[in-house]
């Protein structure tokens, strides 16, 4: 036999293979990880440890969500921190530290999470402006926003009762179930509706959804504003968590949440995305984050890692697509 035909007949097997890897290469990636953490940081198996690791992944995880909804769309958003801060803010000045003030404020802060929302949302379709540009620009403002009014000193006391979302139910924490929750309801929304179907096709190709009489912008914003409001309840959840206003809440959740997504399978140029990838995109990162900090690594070095892990998974991503 040739080797034409050789190549020929090994070619359907190798471009399967490339999809599985494409597929479940962030939960083989897991896996092999979590091996090495029992061999390396036995310690990361502690009842306590793992709990501090499923609470803290759900803070991030819940951003994360947001994110991968927006980058479906060819987009991105750096403004989530900026939200998760003025989240804070808002529900200490509101509230007062009271437990009976909290529904007014989370109400305020969603209503002020759609509005970035809107802006972002905005300014990347009727201004055609980059969406790193356009989120970078709205972070800016908003944080700017946020130091004017608490005078660049934000403080104040979060209602205790917002503290229970990072107690336990059972074994898990709440906020992890809370993240499964929201995990589940996308999840179902993108691939069971008409509006996930348009998300994935104007992520896909914008210009052939306006074509099929898609109305692009509107999907494109409405993407947007879920994403901040899904900062703001992960801004809750940490509040909650810290229990005071704190000027650095959240902070390197914009990278770490881009991270995750592009992980789990999440692509840069959009069309592609998946919810449970991003999940197990969270978990990877915060296991690693934790192996690190246990074997006492600098935050340089955790960054230059987590920089490592993002251009390994973007580079062999688009190969396999690219062979594929």
């Amino acid at each position: 036999m040739s080797e034409q035909a050789i190549g020929i007949t090994r070619a359907p097997g190798s471009v399967r293979r490339r999809r599985f890897l494409v597929r479940y290469g962030v939960y083989l990636s897991l896996l092999l990880l979590l091996i090495v953490a029992a061999v390396g940081t036995p310690s990361i198996y502690s009842r306590n440890l793992l709990f501090l690791i499923l609470r803290q992944a759900s803070q991030l995880g819940l951003v994360a969500i947001g994110q991968t909804l927006v980058m479906l769309v060819a987009g991105l958003d750096l403004s989530v921190t900026g939200v998760l801060v003025l989240t804070s803010v808002v529900i200490a000045q509101v509230s007062g530290g009271q437990d009976g003030g909290i529904a007014p404020a989370v109400a305020l802060a969603l209503g002020l999470g759609a509005l970035i929302g809107i802006g972002n949302g905005l300014l990347v379709t009727k201004r055609n402006v980059p969406p790193f540009v356009a989120t970078l620009g709205m972070l800016v403002l908003v944080n700017g926003a946020t130091l004017a009014y608490t005078r660049g000193i934000p403080s104040g006391q979060v209602p205790e009762a917002l503290g229970t979302l990072g107690a336990a139910l059972g074994p898990l924490p709440i906020s992890f179930l809370l993240w499964v929750g929201f995990t589940a309801l996308f999840s179902l929304l993108l691939y069971a509706t008409p509006w996930g179907r348009r998300v994935h096709a104007v992520g896909a190709n914008r210009e052939a959804a306006r074509l099929s009489g898609l109305a692009v912008d509107r999907t494109k914003i409405v993407v947007y504003v879920i994403c901040s409001l899904m900062a703001v309840v992960a801004g809750v959840v940490l509040s909650g968590y810290v229990g005071y206003v704190d000027r650095y809440l959240g902070r390197g959740f914009d990278l770490d949440s881009i991270t995750a997504a592009v992980i789990g399978g999440t692509a840069f140029t959009g069309g592609r995305a998946s919810l449970l990838g991003t999940m197990a995109g969270v978990l990877l990162v915060q296991v690693l984050s934790s192996m690190l900090l246990v074997l006492g690594l600098d935050i340089e070095v955790q960054l230059v890692v987590k920089g490592l892990v993002v251009i390994a998974a973007v580079a062999l991503y688009s190969s396999f697509e690219q062979e594929a």
